[in-house]
C-alpha cells in the first residue's frame, strides 16, 4: 500500500498526538514526593504548604498542582525545605529531605524521548550546516561586492517584514484589548503559578553594544561546540569572503570539501525527517497531557490575538511581498512549504528546521546554492517576525492587564525593543521568554507580567516558529529574483 506524502503524514501524527494527549492527560490532584524515605503518592489534598524549620514559606490549595512543582523547582536548593500536605479528613502528612517533586507521567508523557531525539539529531546537523553551506555559499559569491549586494538586500528584507509584522500585531491588540478580559482571580492564579520563572528571567541584562561585540568571536571553535549561531554565520561569511581572495587552484580544494559537508548534511536531512510523523505525534502528546487545555480557556483572548497576528503575517504580507517582487504563485508556493512549516510548528526551533528548508528551497524550488547557503543560516539567526511579534503583543497585553495608560510613546518603545530583541533572539525554543522580560524592562512594565502567559507559552512557540522560517523561504525567493536567479516554481509541485 502506498503511503501518503510526508506532509499528510506529518498533519496525521499531529492530530492523533492531540487525541492521544487528551486522553492520557496528568491527574490534576497527584503529586509524587520523592524523599530520604522513599517515594509518596499524595491525592486529594485540601493544602499543601512548604517551609524551611518551622516558618512559613508557601501555602497551595487543592488546585494548584503545577504551581507546587513550580515553586519546589525554584527552592529545591534549600536543603531545610518541608513539605506538609494536608487532607480533607485533617490527616496530615510531613515530609524532608526531599529530592523531588512531579507528576506521575502518563504514557502520553513517556514516549516524549522520541520526539526529544528528532529535535536533538535536527540541531546536530544544523551546526555543521550551517557552518559549511555559508562558507561555500559566501565563496560562491566571487567577491565582496556579491556578498554586500546579497547581504544587503536580504537585510532590508527582513527589516521590513519585521516593521510591517510588528506594527500590524501591535494595532491588532490594541483593538482586540485582550488584557482587559483576563479577571483578578485568573491573574493571581497565573502569577502565582509562574511568578518565580518569570522573575529569573528578569535577572538576565540585554546590553545591545555587548550583543555586538559577541558577535565576533574570540575561538570560532569555541562558537562551534556551544552552538553561537551568531558566531558562526560571521566566521563564516568572513571564512567564504577570503577563500575568494586567494588562488582558486588552493580555495578550490577547501570550498569542495565544505561543500561536501554540506551535501552530506542535507543528504541526513532527507533521512531524519522519514522520522517527523512519529515525532510529531510523540512531541504533541507530551505537550497535551502535560498543560491540557484548561490554561488556554484563562488567556483564550490573549492566544487568538497571537495567533491571528502571525495568520496574518504568515499568510498576508508574505504572500504578498513574494507577489510583488516575484511575481510567483502564492498556492504554489505553500505547496512547497508544507514540509518546512510542519517541521517548525513540531520542534518550535528555527535552528532545527533549517536542514529541511535549505533542502526545500535548492531542490525543489531550484534556488541556486550560493544564495539559498547564504541567506538561510543568516535568517535562522537574525530574521525572528513570529518571536518580535509575540513580543510586542504580550508586552501591550501585560500592559493592559496592569491597567497602565498606553501612551504613543510606551507603543513606540515597545515597537522599537521588539524588533531589537527578535533580531537578538537565539533560534532555539523557550528563547523568546528572555527577550520578552528585556521588553518589559525597556517599556517600564512588570517583569512578573511574563508569568501572565508562561502556561502556553510552548504553544504559541510553535506557531511563531512557522512564521519565522516562511519569512526566510520567500527571502530567498525575492533576493534570487532580485539576482536574476530566480526561474519560478517548478510546474512539477502543482501536478
Amino acid at each position: 500500500m502506498k503511503l501518503p506524502k510526508l506532509h499528510i503524514q506529518i498533519l496525521i501524527g499531529l492530530i492523533l498526538g492531540i487525541v492521544f494527549g487528551y486522553f492520557f492527560q496528568s491527574k490534576s490532584n497527584e503529586l509524587k514526593i520523592y524523599s530520604d524515605k522513599g517515594e509518596a503518592t499524595i491525592q486529594n489534598w485540601s493544602d499543601v504548604s512548604f517551609f524551611q524549620n518551622d516558618s512559613l514559606l508557601k501555602s497551595f490549595n487543592s488546585h494548584s498542582q503545577q504551581s507546587i512543582i513550580r515553586y519546589y523547582e525554584n527552592n529545591k536548593k534549600n536543603a531545610k525545605l518541608k513539605i506538609k500536605a494536608v487532607f480533607s479528613d485533617n490527616t496530615i502528612k510531613v515530609f524532608e529531605g526531599i529530592k523531588s517533586v512531579e507528576r506521575e507521567a502518563t504514557i502520553a508523557q513517556s514516549i516524549k524521548p522520541l520526539g526529544d531525539v528528532f529535535i536533538r539529531m535536527l540541531n546536530m546537523i544544523a551546526v555543521p550546516l550551517v557552518l559549511a553551506s555559508l562558507i561555500v555559499g559566501a565563496a560562491s559569491l566571487h567577491d565582496l561586492k556579491h556578498v554586500v549586494s546579497v547581504g544587503g538586500k536580504t537585510l532590508a528584507f527582513y527589516l521590513l517584514t519585521a516593521v510591517l509584522t510588528v506594527s500590524s500585531s501591535q494595532i491588532l491588540v490594541t483593538i482586540v484589548s485582550p488584557g482587559s478580559y483576563i479577571s483578578p482571580d485568573a491573574k493571581e492564579k497565573l502569577l502565582d503559578a509562574y511568578k518565580d520563572e518569570a522573575v529569573t528571567s528578569g535577572s538576565y541584562k540585554f546590553d545591545l553594544i555587548n550583543f555586538f561585540v559577541e558577535m565576533v568571536p574570540k575561538n570560532p571553535f569555541k562558537g562551534l561546540t556551544e552552538g553561537d549561531f551568531l558566531q558562526i554565520v560571521l566566521f563564516a561569511i568572513l571564512a567564504g569572503v577570503f577563500l575568494s581572495f586567494i588562488p582558486k587552484d588552493k580555495s578550490k580544494k577547501v570550498i569542495n570539501f565544505f561543500d561536501g559537508i554540506s551535501q552530506a548534511m542535507i543528504k541526513m536531512v532527507e533521512a531524519v525527517i522519514k522520522f517527523a510523523p512519529v515525532a510529531v505525534f510523540a512531541l504533541i502528546a507530551s505537550t497535551v497531557a502535560e498543560f491540557g487545555f484548561s490554561i488556554l480557556q484563562t488567556l483564550i483572548y490573549y492566544f487568538i490575538t497571537v495567533v491571528a497576528g502571525l495568520v496574518i503575517a504568515t499568510f498576508i504580507i508574505y504572500p504578498v511581498l513574494l507577489k510583488i517582487f516575484t511575481g510567483a504563485s502564492i498556492i504554489d508556493f505553500f505547496k512547497t512549504q508544507r514540509q518546512v512549516m510542519a517541521v517548525a510548528f513540531t520542534t518550535s526551533s528555527s535552528s532545527a528546521t533549517m536542514p529541511v528548508n535549505l533542502d526545500v528551497c535548492e531542490n525543489i524550488l531550484k534556488i541556486p546554492n550560493k544564495i539559498v547557503s547564504f541567506i538561510l543560516p543568516v535568517g535562522t539567526t537574525i530574521n525572528k517576525d513570529g518571536t518580535a511579534l509575540y513580543q510586542a503583543v504580550s508586552a501591550v497585553f501585560i500592559a493592559q492587564v496592569y491597567g497602565f495608560e498606553l501612551t504613543i510613546p510606551m507603543q513606540i518603545t515597545i515597537f522599537i525593543a521588539s524588533l531589537i530583541t527578535g533580531a537578538a533572539t537565539a533560534p532555539v525554543a523557550g528563547a523568546g521568554l528572555i527577550m520578552l522580560v528585556v521588553v518589559l524592562k525597556t517599556a517600564g512594565l512588570p517583569v512578573e507580567g511574563a508569568a501572565l502567559i508562561l502556561g502556553i507559552d510552548r504553544i504559541l512557540n510553535m506557531s511563531r516558529a512557522v512564521t519565522n522560517v516562511l519569512a526566510d523561504s520567500v527571502c530567498c525567493c525575492v533576493v534570487a529574483k532580485s539576482e536574476g536567479e530566480f526561474k519560478g516554481i517548478p510546474k512539477v509541485i502543482t501536478e
